[in-house]
């Protein structure tokens, strides 16, 4: 009976183990996760401004069905962000060196709250996020792409997600997709597409 309840056991700890691995992606431990990092380290640091469009799909109990947003976001090195949404309704979350704005018709105000959501989305597309973190664990796959599974180890992020998944693409480790488990059971993913690399920026993208 004894051994039969340890090969239980064993068993179960092997099931749990195999279903915390993403379905058709390997785990980079090691030198292979070494190796992913400085890739993904040396393109950020090539990476001067970026520019693409997003689709953002918002799943929540409290809604009948999911919200769409649509929306443009641009980054410049250094520490310039606008993730701009143009639908259903337009404004604006500036980074830039005087602090984080919502911006709108109507002008803009200084938002904390923001302030920490663009800095990870900025943490994210400098790379610095997905490489070094003090805020999340960070678990490295690969399959048709990367990812970079993050999961909070601070407070105030344990407070806010279950987990974030940040996905790459494998040859200009530039996200295409991440996708955001709340605490309370939302779900986000937002979709980039046609990404424009290393492009003149005007500075008005990005003033409050």
């Amino acid at each position: 009976m004894k051994r039969n309840f340890t090969l239980l056991f064993v068993l179960l700890i092997c099931c749990c183990t195999l279903s915390a691995q993403p379905s058709g992606y390997t785990q980079q431990t090691g030198t292979a996760q070494t190796s992913l990092i400085k890739n993904i380290t040396s393109a950020a640091s090539h990476l001067n401004t970026l520019k693409v469009n997003f689709t953002q799909e918002k799943k929540s109990k409290s809604f009948s069905n999911p919200a769409v947003s649509n929306g443009t976001m641009s980054y410049k090195k250094s520490n310039q962000l606008c993730w701009a949404y143009t639908s259903p309704r337009a404004y604006s979350i500036i980074l830039n060196s005087k602090g984080a704005f919502l911006k709108t018709a109507k002008g803009s105000t200084k938002n904390k709250m923001i302030g920490e959501m663009a800095t990870l989305i900025l943490r994210t597309i400098n790379g610095e996020g997905l490489t070094s973190n003090s805020d999340f664990n960070l678990n490295y796959y690969k399959g048709k792409d990367i990812l970079v599974y993050l999961t909070p180890k601070s407070k105030r992020f344990q407070e806010m997600y279950k987990s974030i998944e940040v996905y790459l693409n494998p040859q200009t480790f530039l996200a295409t997709s991440v996708k955001m488990i709340e605490k309370n059971g939302d779900v986000t993913v937002i979709k980039f597409t046609n990404h424009q690399k290393n492009i003149t920026l005007p500075a008005t993208e990005f003033q409050e």
